[in-house]
């Protein structure tokens, strides 16, 4: 029988332990996922924190045995609006199971009704990249939305013919309009995001607070002119899917006449050798899996997928039509 419980003191523990046994499965088709959250009490800190931050969230339990947790908070997209994130480090399902599809189902029917009748119809949910989860939460009509991919740090020898430089805080205007192509390229086809161009004062601050942060800045040139940008950022948003301690690639871009000339893999070269440099083992990417540029690109320069970020839409219908479910597979705030 099974029987859904608030996420509390009572439930905590056996939810976190739930999270670590998960975790451990993922390891073995992973093994460069983070070690630390094979243990229940790093589960259980994180869990914690996650309450703490006003995610509320469920523990279902079948016969006695801990089967899947999940967690939510309602979140604000600065394009798209209103919309909850399910992070990882507080979603898990038993991994033994044949089919976990009806007890996800009962687990995030029961979490998330109430967010529906508030108003909430878009959900992002982050998980490890086990089969039988991805085709699962497939069932529930979630559609593929981002990958969280991880290279090992390597001594790579780069292009001659694209110059790489570390960007100084003078150079934060250019890796602002740099980063403002990314954004602006995410709204076209076939990834439709919602239209979004944040002023470039902002960019700039909030990637002066990355710089004297410690994040590192790439610049690529092409005959003496910047035209493409790699971010190193020294922790990652999503610790559960990305290698403990390890750096992170934030913002990337390469202006549209440059594309296809080296610039990429230049950059990716150039991070991956700062790394090793740096004593670093590894180093995480997401990127939308919609991007036709994105996927192949990180793919082919040896990001392997250690999870997933999942998206689905609920469409309520117009007033006394029957609500419809459809998948968006559109870029979302991490």
């Amino acid at each position: 029988m099974l029987v859904v419980d608030d996420l509390g003191e009572a439930t905590v523990e056996r939810a976190a332990a739930l999270v670590a046994r998960e975790h451990a499965a993922a390891r073995q088709v992973r093994p460069e996922l983070p070690a630390r959250f094979g243990t229940v009490g790093v589960c259980a800190a994180a869990l914690q924190r996650l309450r703490d931050s006003g995610h509320g969230g469920l523990v279902a339990t079948d016969n006695g045995r801990t089967v899947a947790v999940m967690t939510a908070a309602v979140r604000q997209h600065p394009a798209g609006g209103k919309y909850a994130r399910l992070p990882a480090e507080g979603f898990a399902v038993d991994p033994d199971l044949a089919d976990p599809t009806g007890i996800l189902a009962v687990t995030f029917g029961d979490l998330v009704s109430p967010l529906i009748a508030g108003g909430v119809l878009r959900y992002y949910l982050l998980h490890t990249a086990l089969p039988r989860l991805t085709e699962a939460l497939s069932n529930l009509g979630f559609g593929r939305s981002s990958a969280y991919g991880v290279a090992p740090a390597a001594a790579r020898r780069r292009s001659s013919a694209v110059a790489v430089r570390i960007a100084g805080a003078a150079d934060l205007g250019t890796v602002a309009r740099l980063a403002l192509v990314e954004i602006q390229h995410r709204s076209a086809a076939p990834m439709f995001a919602p239209p979004h161009a944040p002023p470039l004062a902002d960019l700039i601050a909030g990637h002066r607070a990355l710089h004297e942060g410690g994040a590192v800045h790439l610049l690529a040139a092409l005959d003496g002119r910047d035209v493409g940008l790699l971010t190193i950022e020294l922790t990652s948003p999503v610790p559960r899917l990305c290698p403990d301690g390890q750096p992170y690639i934030g913002p990337t871009a390469t202006l549209p006449g440059a594309r296809g000339r080296g610039v990429g893999h230049a950059l990716v070269d150039a991070a991956l050798t700062w790394a090793y440099a740096h004593d670093y083992q590894w180093i995480s990417v997401d990127f939308d899996t919609a991007n036709p540029l994105s996927r192949p690109f990180w793919l082919n320069v040896g990001f392997r997928p250690a999870g997933y970020g999942v998206l689905r839409l609920i469409d309520r219908g117009a007033p006394g039509q029957p609500a419809r479910h459809q998948n968006l597979p559109t870029a979302t705030e991490n």
